[in-house]
């Protein structure tokens, strides 16, 4: 993108700031919607005018016309809970990811930073909202970066190390929110990642695993929920068609055609 280039379009990033100023004054003069429009517009104007070797200070600034915008919708709209500064970690992440440059992709820093987001949020929660432990689901999330990081090139080992993580997520909701245990269900699907990595390639193997967990699924579901009523046999009889098919139409003609070949 040549000077030019960007010289047009930070003077057509001020124009439209002109032109929003003006219609929320002349127009739509209810509410301060073009403050807010306006100081998003910033972030682009000053990519236009700078370019792309300020990648860094252009993080910076952005998350402060973020915030800034952030700040004023919370204090003109509704003024009497400080919501803005459950967005200010979420925000700051921003710059500091591109700042850490090539070092984000390592698991050390990515570990770092995602400690410092996962305690903003857990001081947050016990300061400002203690009615709920909603922390519980940012440290989620923020930690796939460094799992990411650290074990996306070993696709078998982020399965299980996913599958974990992600188990422990729904054991921890399920307990602090109700007394009906239901994380069995996202996690008996969850277990089929790591399943299907590993055997995927076997077919008859992974139908054999596959009719394991669906039937300790099943049995587990139906003394947890209903355990007067026996029912779970019914699906699993369903189930071992599965193998059965396997076996005779795929396991057994392998072995035949290597007999014959």
């Amino acid at each position: 993108m040549d000077k030019s280039i960007r010289s047009f379009l930070f003077f057509s990033c001020c124009l439209v700031i002109a032109f929003l100023v003006a219609l929320n004054l002349l127009v739509f003069d209810k509410g301060h919607w073009s403050i807010y429009l306006s100081i998003l517009l910033l972030s682009p104007a000053y990519f236009f005018l700078f370019g792309k070797k300020y990648f860094k200070s252009h993080a910076v600034f952005s998350s402060l016309f973020v915030l800034t915008a952030l700040t004023l919708v919370n204090y003109f709209e509704s003024p009497i809970y400080a919501w803005v500064v459950f967005a200010i970690p979420a925000v700051c992440a921003w710059p500091a990811v591109i700042i850490g440059g090539k070092k984000s992709g390592e698991s050390g820093y990515a570990f770092l930073i995602s400690t410092m987001l996962a305690l903003s949020y857990i001081g947050l929660n016990l300061s400002f909202e203690t009615r709920f432990p909603f922390s519980i689901f940012t440290t989620f999330v923020i930690y796939w970066w460094p799992l990411a990081v650290t074990f996306a090139r070993f696709l078998r080992i982020f399965s299980v190390v996913g599958t974990i993580w992600t188990t422990l997520f729904f054991m921890v909701t399920n307990l602090v929110t109700t007394d009906t245990i239901w994380w069995i269900y996202p996690v008996f699907a969850l277990l089929f990642w790591p399943l299907s990595l590993f055997f995927a390639r076997y077919l008859f193997a992974y139908s054999i695993l596959a009719t394991l967990l669906l039937s300790i699924f099943f049995i587990t579901v139906n003394v947890i929920t209903t355990p007067h009523v026996i029912w779970a046999i019914y699906p699993i009889f369903g189930i071992l068609f599965w193998p059965l098919a396997m076996y005779f139409f795929v396991y057994r003609r392998r072995g035949v055609r290597r007999l014959f070949s």
